[in-house]
């Protein structure tokens, strides 16, 4: 794996640092991403963390056996999201995600990372379909997901609330074949 698989002109994905505490506290504390901040298992996504806790989510990530997360950072060294990979049980279907800080957001930022994570699963692991979720009151997401060619392949009824109201998780999914046909659609790759 070279490390400019993971680069291009928009973004760099790199190992999340404890250098960049600091802008982590800062983006996962802004209200607009609870409840998709895309945390380690076991950390729960409600409401503001501690620097301790910030601390708590970065070593938790450096120790997944099968997940990475990665910071996003812009040609101007700016941490501005982290995006990652699970895999689980099946290294032919693993799950990504991204988050992109609000004041960042629709930059093309995001758009840039899930490209390059996709190319890495696509390209260099057994990867045939890769997935995610996304809680069905997160509009801003499901459109971002389509947008990427993911299509919605089921849901979990009734997994939460938010805001006294239940909600469901959105199962969605690209196949290989597919991420060919829109990655050469769109840049002729």
């Amino acid at each position: 794996m070279s490390a400019t698989q993971f680069h291009n002109e928009h973004v760099r994905l790199r190992a999340l640092e404890p250098v960049d505490v600091e802008a982590l506290h800062a983006y996962l504390n802004d209200e607009r991403l609870f409840g998709r901040r895309y945390l380690p298992w076991g950390i729960v996504d409600a409401g503001p963390f501690s620097h301790g806790k910030v601390h708590e989510i970065l070593a938790q990530w450096a120790k997944e056996k099968k997940a990475f997360a990665l910071g996003i950072e812009t040609p101007a060294g700016d941490l501005v999201g982290h995006a990652g990979c699970h895999w689980g049980w099946d290294t032919h279907c693993p799950s990504t995600w991204v988050v992109i800080a609000p004041g960042h957001q629709r930059c093309g930022f995001g758009t840039a990372a899930i490209d390059l994570l996709m190319s890495y699963l696509f390209e260099n692991t057994p990867a045939h379909n890769v997935n995610g979720w996304v809680s069905s009151w997160n509009g801003d997401g499901l459109t971002f997901a389509k947008v990427l060619g993911f299509s919605e392949t089921g849901r979990i009824p009734r997994s939460g609330l938010r805001d006294g109201v239940y909600f469901d998780d959105v199962m969605i999914d690209i196949l290989k074949p597919e991420w060919r046909t829109r990655r050469e659609g769109s840049d002729g790759a």
